[in-house]
C-alpha cells in the first residue's frame, strides 16, 4: 500500500464511492436517470416505480435530485428531511440497494431510490418511525443513579465512558435498522435491532446507571440474536462501531447481569477454556439438553457432514491450547496486567 493511503478508502475510487470520485463521473448538464419507488396516497398499497431524467449540477447530492424532481415533475413526491447537513438523520433512504443519507450521498448517473426496509411505509420514501421509537421507549433509556450525584464537574474517566460515548454519535437515521438481516426475519426473533440498541447503549454502558435498571432493559433486547454480520456498521453514516463497541459490550453486560440469557455464549466460553477449542457436539448438548437428542434426523445430517464428533466429546479431547485459552480469557476479563 502506498504511503499516505487510508486503508478505509480502498475500493472507494474503483467504485466511485464518495463525493469527489462520484462527481468526477459527471459533468454539469449530464443526464441523471432516477427510478423512485412510489406507494401510499392515491396508490394505497400498490407499488410502482416512476422514472425521471434531470440535469446534473456540480456537487449534487441525492437530496438535491429529489428536490429537483419534486419542484419540476412530481410535486406530490413524499420524502423527508430537515437539516440537510448530516445531523437529523431523517433523510435516510436506500439508493441502488444500499442505505444512505440523501443529504450526504453524491448522486450517481443512474439511481433507484426506495424507502428504508423493516419499517412501515407511510408514502413513497417516507417510513413510519413509530416501531423504532417504541422499542427505544421500552428500554427507558435514561440514567437512574445508584450513587449520589458528585456535583459538577463530574469526574468520568475515558475507560468508564469510551463505549457509551461512541453510541452518543447516533443521529437516529435508522439506516442500520434497515440493513439488519435479523430484523428482516420479523417475529421469528425478538432482536430489538441495532438502532434501538445504540440508543440503549448510551445509558446502559454508562457506569453511573443502576445495574438493576440496565438488567431490566437488557431482558427485552434479544441481543444474542445478533449474528455479527456488520451490515449495520457498513451503512452507519456516523461511523459508529455498532457491533464491536456497542452490541458486544452489551452482550458482555448481559452475561454478567442476566447470565441465564447468555447460556449459549457462556457455554461456548467454558468449552473453549476447558478444551482449547470449540466442541460443537458438547455445545449443542449443553445448551439444548434433551431436545438435541430428540432431533435424530438433524443429528445424523450433522454427523455425516462432519459437523459433530460424539467420540471426541465422549473422551473430552483437548488440543493442548486449553491453558493458553484460559489465560487469554482471563486477560479479557481483567484487562492487560
Amino acid at each position: 500500500m502506498g504511503a499516505g493511503v487510508d486503508a478505509r478508502s480502498i475500493g472507494k475510487v474503483e467504485n466511485f464511492d464518495g463525493l469527489a470520485a462520484g462527481n468526477r463521473r459527471l459533468a454539469a448538464g449530464d443526464t441523471i436517470r432516477l427510478r423512485i419507488r412510489r406507494s401510499g396516497g392515491d396508490l394505497g398499497e400498490q407499488i410502482r416505480f416512476d422514472s425521471f431524467e434531470i440535469p446534473y449540477q456540480a456537487s449534487m447530492r441525492v437530496l438535491d435530485a429529489l428536490i429537483h424532481v419534486a419542484e419540476h415533475f412530481a410535486p406530490d413526491l413524499a420524502y423527508r428531511w430537515f437539516c440537510g447537513s448530516k445531523m437529523c438523520g431523517t433523510c435516510a433512504i436506500r439508493m441502488n440497494g444500499r442505505e444512505v443519507l440523501a443529504c450526504w450521498e453524491s448522486v450517481e448517473p443512474e439511481m433507484t431510490l426506495e424507502p428504508l426496509r423493516n419499517l412501515p411505509v407511510v408514502r413513497d420514501l417516507v417510513v413510519d418511525r413509530a416501531p423504532y421509537e417504541a422499542r427505544v421507549a421500552a428500554f427507558e433509556p435514561w440514567l437512574v443513579r445508584n450513587q449520589e450525584y458528585a456535583g459538577f464537574p463530574e469526574p468520568l474517566t475515558h475507560k468508564e465512558m469510551k463505549d457509551a460515548s461512541k453510541a452518543l454519535d447516533c443521529i437516529s437515521c435508522m439506516a442500520c435498522f434497515s440493513a439488519c438481516p435479523v430484523i428482516g426475519l420479523g417475529s421469528l426473533t425478538d432482536f430489538a435491532g441495532p438502532a434501538p440498541l445504540v440508543q440503549l447503549a448510551q445509558t446502559a454502558l454508562d457506569t453511573r446507571n443502576d445495574p438493576n435498571k440496565v438488567a431490566s432493559a437488557l431482558e427485552h433486547a434479544g441481543i444474542f440474536n445478533c449474528v455479527s454480520c456488520y451490515k449495520c456498521e457498513e451503512v452507519c453514516p456516523a461511523k459508529i462501531p455498532i457491533v464491536s463497541q456497542v452490541i458486544e459490550p452489551l452482550k458482555a453486560k448481559t452475561a454478567v447481569l442476566r447470565p441465564a440469557l447468555a447460556k449459549h455464549s457462556l457455554t461456548f466460553r467454558a468449552i473453549i477454556a476447558a478444551r482449547g477449542r470449540i466442541d460443537p457436539t458438547e455445545l449443542v448438548l449443553r445448551v439444548q439438553g434433551i431436545k438435541a437428542i430428540l432431533h435424530v434426523a438433524r443429528a445424523l445430517r450433522l454427523l455425516i457432514a462432519g459437523k459433530i464428533n460424539p467420540l471426541r466429546t465422549l473422551f473430552k479431547r483437548r488440543t493442548g491450547a486449553d491453558a493458553a485459552a484460559r489465560r487469554l480469557l482471563r486477560q479479557k476479563d481483567t484487562g492487560p496486567s
